[in-house]
């Protein structure tokens, strides 16, 4: 990048289903922007010339335009915004637009806000609502949701490459017990116990293969982001920001069934490739940050990540998306814990979205921030301890990521 994009802090509410301490999305905002000042105190909200507001649906919120209000009770008059949606890759693709923002010179603070109100219904009907990202004139009217789709798509993965329900069941184990140390997480602030292998695996049955542990927590949250030029984040927090290195975002089919030599694909990686079980806009996004970071070897240069667990099953294809293993390796990389807090390239150290929770429009900056923490060394002061601390990580990717694939983010970020 000739012109450096920096985070220069952030900060989430409480993610919950239910009582959150928060009563309404812009008192949310307002928390998380006063914790951002109360690690960077001389931000000041004129310093902002651009809003970005992340929110997936408006089913949840029951408002249209509820950036409107936000921006509003922050009194931001004059300040141009806009809102993002773009399903589970939201909170990524507005944490994208800002970095786009800042890059071409037009904007040099950006804040980016996300929220999403998922417990205003019951999680049956949400369910029912995140489907209709789905396409409602096919999937929809057959009874589909999310969870059928990726257990069909981690069904055919784990047989191909032999990956058994136990390797993917440790993901969901990990990323709760990681969320354990974070007083924000939801599976903290409820169910509150470590888990095991079995206790996975002996979870409710969803679909199968998937399991109720290995499953994302429906969720209530606001996330805030506040993204820069170097030169602002020298002056603001001169020891504490984080530099975005490099940036994806690519798409794919709504089904995954359509992804089967088709030729956008197949010029790209090959016949094959990534048929109906992998994630080739994934592995897209990331041949995209990859390049602009400079990275080569993503496993070695890699320190740790933040990326979109919906499903344990898609946190392990992930993994391959992101060239950390290949057909090969892949279980045992995962039977070897790499991604573990003692592994080589810990995942989810925040508690993902297993262990944190998935209000849609805030996760991915929740991921960000997360990974900002990390690299700035404020995981001390925002978890319980140093268990889910990296040790002296320099580099750290956050994916995002929507659809069953249909739409992927990738950011490498760096200490400066």
């Amino acid at each position: 990048m000739t012109r450096k994009v920096c985070i220069v802090g952030g900060a989430t509410t409480p993610f919950d289903f239910g009582p959150t301490g928060f009563e309404n999305i812009e008192q949310g905002a307002a928390d998380c922007i006063k914790e951002t000042q109360q690690d960077v105190p001389e931000f000041s909200l004129r310093d902002l010339d651009l809003m970005i507001y992340s929110h997936f649906s408006v089913h949840f919120l029951h408002q249209l335009c509820g950036e409107w209000v936000i921006h509003d009770h922050l009194g931001l008059v004059g300040i141009p915004h806009y809102r993002v949606e773009n399903g589970g890759n939201t909170g990524g693709s507005a944490i994208y637009a800002a970095a786009l923002a800042v890059l071409s010179g037009v904007h040099d603070v950006v804040g980016v806000v996300g929220y999403e109100t998922m417990d205003s219904v019951s999680q049956s009907q949400g369910s029912e609502f995140i489907a209709l990202a789905s396409d409602i004139r096919y999937e929809l009217l057959v009874g589909g949701i999310y969870p059928i789709y990726y257990a069909a798509m981690a069904n055919k993965w784990m047989k191909e490459n032999n990956v058994t329900e136990e390797d993917v069941a440790a993901i969901g184990a990990k990323n709760r017990n990681h969320a354990m140390d974070n007083p924000k997480a939801q599976w903290y602030r409820n169910e509150h116990k470590y888990l095991t292998v079995d206790d996975v695996m002996n979870s409710r049955l969803i679909s199968y293969p998937i399991k109720k542990y290995d499953c994302c927590l429906m969720t209530r949250g606001v996330s805030f982001m506040l993204i820069t030029t170097e030169e602002y984040a020298k002056k603001m927090n001169p020891d504490g920001y984080s530099v975005i290195d490099g940036i994806g975002l690519s798409s794919c089919t709504i089904r995954a069934g359509d992804r089967i030599n088709f030729p956008g694909w197949t010029e790209r990686y090959g016949a094959g490739y990534p048929d109906m079980t992998e994630f080739g806009a994934c592995r897209s996004a990331a041949d995209y940050a990859y390049k602009m970071a400079h990275i080569e070897d993503p496993i070695k240069e890699i320190d740790f990540g933040e990326i979109h667990d919906a499903f344990s099953t898609s946190e392990a294809q992930i993994y391959k998306a992101l060239y950390l293993t290949d057909t090969d390796g892949i279980a045992q990389f995962l039977r070897d814990k790499e991604t573990h807090m003692e592994g080589g390239i810990p995942m989810n150290p925040g508690g993902g979205l297993m262990g944190y929770g998935h209000p849609v429009g805030a996760t991915g900056i929740m991921s960000a921030v997360e990974a900002h923490y990390q690299l700035s060394g404020l995981i001390p002061k925002k978890h319980l301890s140093t268990k889910t601390q990296v040790p002296d990580p320099e580099c750290g990717i956050v994916n995002s990521h929507a659809g069953t694939g249909t739409s992927i983010s990738n950011f490498i970020l760096r200490r400066p």
